[in-house]
């Protein structure tokens, strides 16, 4: 379920594997190696303590919060980003993404704010149904497996209930403007796992980086923790996976409608557009 790979050999291959479910962690290069470094100096003029036990600073609720407000979308990360996507031979050219986000998962699974949270249970897909989308993740610090991010892949081709059909980005978007947090970030289970679901818990280290389709159903683990988990994020569509109709599948996403909004070209910041 989870290849390692070093860079993309052949595309076409490459995303229907993707898109069939194959989670592929890529080696550490010199970029990937280069982005956690930039990315821990920033955290460190912010924050000079070790980022595993952030978790016993008295206020590492509001460090938490005011670091992953610091760190989101800076340009030179995403630069680095798109370098790094150019050394795995993967196509910028064509290549939309969402913003680039640093989060914070505390090392107790119940201390939580609105910024820094252990996940739950969904589909990235859910939030966008848009079913070209891939997901990049990377931890920042080493992983813990009790703090760690959880793949159910019994699940990739089976429905399971959710609340997509009354879930509205737009809605939690003006919310989250106005600064209330009473409207859930993502559409939400509905239903237990069956009787010994699948789980795979990702083992990786800092520099590599998993590659994984939005329309996995993943959460983080549950379990408390000695560690604080730092790592980053960021989901890119492409254009000609969009033209030729290589997606994966939905399952049990209703959404009303596609949320392309939210993806800008990598190069050039345009907007993705989706004519149906």
């Amino acid at each position: 379920m989870i290849e390692d790979i070093s860079f993309i050999d052949n595309t076409k291959n490459f995303k229907q594997s993707l898109f069939q479910g194959i989670i592929f962690k890529f080696s550490p290069s010199d970029k990937s190696i280069e982005l956690i470094d930039s990315i821990k100096k920033e955290i460190k003029f912010h924050y000079a303590n070790n980022l595993d036990t952030l978790h016993l600073e008295k206020n590492a609720e509001f460090i938490a919060k005011n670091l992953i407000k610091t760190l989101k979308n800076q340009d030179s990360f995403l630069n680095i980003f798109k370098e790094i996507l150019k050394e795995i031979n993967f196509n910028i050219n064509e290549c939309y993404r969402d913003k680039f986000v640093v989060r914070i998962a505390p090392a107790e699974s119940n201390k939580a704010t609105y910024e820094a949270s252990r996940i739950g249970v969904h589909r990235d897909t859910w939030g966008t149904n848009i079913f070209q989308q891939v997901n990049w993740w990377a931890p920042i610090n080493s992983l813990d497996k009790s703090n760690t991010l959880i793949f159910y892949p019994d699940y990739f081709n089976k429905p399971i209930k959710n609340t997509t059909s009354s879930w509205d980005l737009d809605i939690y978007l003006k919310k989250r403007k106005l600064g209330e947090f009473d409207y859930p970030s993502a559409p939400q289970l509905l239903e237990d796992f069956h009787t010994n679901t699948k789980i795979i818990r990702v083992d990786i280290e800092p520099g590599e980086i998993l590659c994984f389709s939005g329309s996995h159903l993943h959460s983080s683990s549950k379990e408390n923790s000695n560690i604080s988990r730092f790592s980053y994020e960021i989901r890119t569509v492409s254009q000609s996976d969009i033209d030729n109709n290589l997606k994966a599948p939905n399952v049990d996403c209703e959404l009303n409608r596609q949320y392309p909004k939210i993806f800008r070209h990598i190069n050039h910041n345009q907007k993705l557009k989706i004519s149906r």
